[in-house]
């Protein structure tokens, strides 16, 4: 039975985290407002995550940026022809690039097409990977997973993709043009919109699956210890008590941005603070019951 009982957001979360013999005045507040209550923390904590992970997100692009700034060639793109002053091809591949393009990046412009595929294919292995051929008039990509010939390797003459990201063919842009155009393309607004959305939709199918299953579970053992606990009071607990496990996995997530390290049973330790929680409020409802 749901009751007119006033706790703000701040005392339910010190109340679940640390005052247990307070939750019979949480499940006072009914289902609704529990629901309500762990609908805010999850918001909360998706968002602090994803404006950590943005800010590495970004860190990572300026420096590839930043790479590709020093390690371009002097080149220009005009009328879907690339051209450049180097006499030979400039090849990518340091460990920043690929961890944000996810690829390697060679610049011929002296070649046409069949000797740019022809090169090309030399540099294509299993270790590494995909690569972009930027020639003359063609860029030519390899990607074994996802190519639409046999060999793994599509070549597109720059007329059939500049026209999505070029409005006017007649400038002649330059290397310049195009590092202002990365940086121009970074937006925290962008990576902690799309991070915020990863994690919440993440979190919230998680947190309702284990949820719904601990509830069951903790249901099922209230009846055989003969405690008189409706489900739907199981479920309240459950919620209430779920509290610091997404504390933890929330701050687990934070500090595993920038120490790299990681625990394997994180989940598994998540989890049984639950139970850990629930076990306590069984205790002392026993004791209730027994006086």
């Amino acid at each position: 039975m749901e009751e007119n009982v006033k706790i703000n957001f701040f005392k339910k979360i010190w109340y679940s985290v640390a005052k247990t013999s307070k939750y019979d005045n949480l499940r006072k507040l009914g289902l609704g407002k529990a629901i309500k209550y762990i609908f805010s923390i999850i918001t909360v904590l998706a968002l602090i995550i994803a404006i950590f992970f943005s800010i590495i997100q970004i860190n990572v692009v300026k420096d590839a940026i930043s790479y590709l700034d020093e390690k371009l060639p002097e080149i220009k793109f005009k009328e879907n022809t690339l051209t450049s002053e180097n006499k030979e091809a400039t090849v990518i591949n340091d460990n920043k690039i690929i961890e944000y393009f996810g690829n390697i990046v060679v610049i011929n412009p002296l070649l046409e097409k069949q000797e740019a595929i022809n090169q090309y294919k030399s540099l294509t292995t299993e270790k590494n990977g995909v690569i972009i051929f930027l020639s003359k008039e063609y860029v030519v990509i390899s990607n074994k997973y996802n190519s639409e010939s046999q060999e793994g390797i599509d070549s597109k003459k720059y007329e059939e993709v500049s026209s999505k990201y070029i409005k006017d063919m007649s400038y002649e842009y330059s290397k310049k043009d195009i590092i202002q155009y990365l940086r121009d393309r970074i937006s925290y607004a962008y990576y902690i919109g799309q991070f915020f959305i990863i994690y919440i939709v993440i979190i919230i199918f998680l947190y309702a699956l284990y949820t719904l299953l601990i509830s069951i579970s903790i249901w099922i053992v209230t009846k055989i210890i003969k405690l008189k606990w409706t489900f739907k009071e199981s479920l309240i607990n459950t919620i209430y008590a779920s509290t610091l496990s997404m504390i933890i996995f929330s701050l687990y997530s934070i500090i595993s941005c920038f120490i790299k390290f990681s625990v394997n049973f994180i989940g598994v330790l998540s989890i049984a603070t639950i139970f850990i929680y629930l076990c306590i409020l069984i205790y002392i409802q026993k004791k209730k019951n027994n006086k």
